[in-house]
């Protein structure tokens, strides 16, 4: 009921500002950038908080697009620069943040938020703007299936990416699997029932399906029930800390099948447990692929006490090159932005080799997942 309560406060805060905002959404058309010219694009993410360590590491690839942009003249000889705001990844925040970038004229893009749920309930006020969200790490399919055309996203969909994963699995041998996921409806509970859907159809047995929330520190209750049938391997719908606390639990109760699940962040990375974890990847930090290999050395030249780079580096250093692509094609105003996200093709990219957005659903077209396992620290191409 509280959980309720507070979705419910969310949205009447969200319809709220867009009528307050409805006034602005003319404003697209206007010239966006300060008075010396630099082109701004906001940031809605988890400066601090729970989330802050993913914002962080988007912060890290876009500045090192940012450097590389504005050493080959910027867009059109102008720089290029952020303002960010701290959302902590929380709904009632970005709302807020949503308002402040509408409402400053400089802005012509936004990136965020991290999570869909925070991304989301600010939607209807960017839209009343006119003003681009670029929900890059939006994996929800609703963010951009139920927004509006200022919607757009090159993160890969929770139904694709879960269907990936029980197809894989079945492929591979697997006749069962046990199952935890995040108890959250706008993340965890979709993406297991497109795990469970796909499971149904190819005949991958779930012996038990445990819902869990990140925030638990003692998972083994849960895992207890979800391997009591003895499946052959486990399955963990979930980010990288919850996954790596519930590898490791996961292993103390002496389940030693194949773990797939966790993702491509430090915590989980360097979990001694959580070797031999498999994924589906789209950025593989080891792909001998040139441009990835220039975008590794890169990164770690600016970086030189990052021990790694993951998809959320390489995700924020695309969409930062993205969006200037959009803008060199369409101009650098708000509707401008918009235009060029309508005719962009061929984005050299990092994780998919380019990047062409399927225009129906604002999402990149045919985008392909390869797996990977972790091995020493590191995800590298598995079969």
């Amino acid at each position: 009921m509280k959980s309720f309560i507070r979705r419910a406060a969310v949205a009447s805060v969200a319809a709220l500002a867009v009528v307050s905002l409805a006034g602005c959404a003319g404003n697209g058309a206007a010239a966006a950038g300060s008075a010396d010219g630099t082109i701004y694009f906001g940031v809605s993410a988890a400066v601090t908080g729970q989330y802050a360590q993913y914002g962080e590491q988007f912060k890290e690839g876009f500045d090192l697009a940012l450097d590389q942009v504005n050493a080959k003249g910027g867009i059109n000889g102008h720089p290029v620069a952020l303002k960010y705001e701290d959302s902590q990844s929380d709904p009632k925040q970005s709302v807020a943040v949503a308002q402040k970038f509408v409402g400053d004229s400089s802005i012509s893009l936004v990136f965020g938020d991290y999570s869909s749920a925070a991304s989301i309930p600010s939607s209807p006020i960017y839209t009343a703007g006119k003003l681009l969200q670029y929900g890059f790490n939006n994996s929800n399919p609703d963010f951009t299936a139920k927004g509006s055309e200022y919607q757009w996203s090159t993160s890969i969909t929770t139904n694709d990416s879960y269907k990936w994963t029980a197809d894989y699995i079945k492929d591979h041998g697997v006749n069962s699997v046990g199952v935890t996921y995040l108890n959250t409806a706008d993340w965890g509970i979709p993406a297991y029932n497109a795990f469970k859907a796909e499971a149904a159809k190819i005949g991958l047995t779930i012996t038990n399906a445990e819902a869990v929330l990140d925030t638990s520190d003692d998972y083994r209750p849960s895992l207890t029930k979800a391997v009591a049938g003895n499946p052959d391997a486990f399955v963990h719908i979930g980010y990288g800390p919850d996954a790596a606390k519930i590898v490791t639990q996961l292993r103390s109760i002496g389940y030693q099948g194949t773990f797939y699940g966790g993702q491509d962040e430090q915590s989980f990375d360097g979990t001694a447990d959580a070797k031999g974890s498999i994924i589906g990847a789209g950025f593989i930090e080891t792909s001998k692929d040139p441009a990835v290999q220039a975008f590794v050395k890169a990164f770690k030249k600016k970086y030189p006490k990052e021990t790694s780079v993951t998809s959320f580096e390489a995700g924020a250093y695309d969409a930062l090159n993205v969006a200037v692509a959009a803008a060199k094609l369409g101009g650098t105003t708000r509707a401008g932005i918009l235009k060029g996200f309508t005719e962009l093709k061929n984005v050299p990219s990092v994780v998919y080799g380019s990047i062409t957005f399927d225009q129906s659903t604002r999402r990149v077209l045919s985008p392909a997942l390869t797996p990977t396992i972790l091995t020493g620290g590191k995800w590298v191409a598995s079969n």
